[in-house]
């Protein structure tokens, strides 16, 4: 079942299942919420996913442009230049993959999952594709999505960009119980 907008309010302000939003009536929707843009990061050549997790290689990291406040975002990542700003719009250029990070943290109960998606302006506007998952039960932290751009664009720092819904799942599931929690707190990689 997923969940309304009066219950998912009622769940942010009283479990604070999604915080660091901006105005929250204006953030949700008629079944989920929209969350914003805190940081741009480029991908500048690609990294390696392995059968055995220790001959994974992580990509490299371009040029970072993160909303002040959010700079944690990028804490312990080796990037080739972080610019840190107010407000701004970020240009977008064709084909050029970026990470893309929620200024939003989430922090789901055991009993919920969260389905993610672009909101329909990013591609309408960006003329973007935004590649995500979902977020599983128990995950805590901020999150990260690939978007590509197929047309030079630009998109704002602080821009709704995506939405999440809700599920209730039957029973509960635990994510630090799985074998790997790898990207639990909003880690890149």
């Amino acid at each position: 079942m997923h969940l309304s907008r009066d219950v998912l309010k009622s769940l942010i302000l009283t479990d604070s299942l999604l915080t660091n939003y901006a105005d929250l009536d204006a953030q949700l929707t008629a079944n989920g919420i929209d969350v914003r843009l805190a940081a741009v990061v480029e991908i500048i050549d690609g990294g390696r996913l392995a059968a055995n997790k220790s001959d994974s290689r992580n990509p490299k990291l371009g040029r970072a442009f993160v909303l002040k406040g959010f700079e944690d975002r990028l804490n312990g990542y080796e990037l080739i230049e972080k610019n840190v700003l107010d407000s701004g719009s970020i240009k977008l250029e064709p084909l050029q993959p970026y990470f893309v990070i929620t200024c939003e943290q989430l922090n789901t109960p055991s009993h919920l999952m969260t389905h993610i998606a672009a909101r329909t302006s990013l591609f309408r506007l960006t003329q973007s594709g935004l590649f995500c998952t979902f977020a599983e039960a128990g995950y805590k932290g901020f999150l990260t999505f690939m978007l590509l751009p197929f047309c030079r664009s630009e998109i704002d720092l602080g821009a709704r960009f995506a939405q999440l819904c809700f599920s209730e799942l039957k029973g509960e599931a635990h994510y630090e119980q799985q074998k790997e929690t790898n990207y639990q707190g909003g880690k890149l990689f």
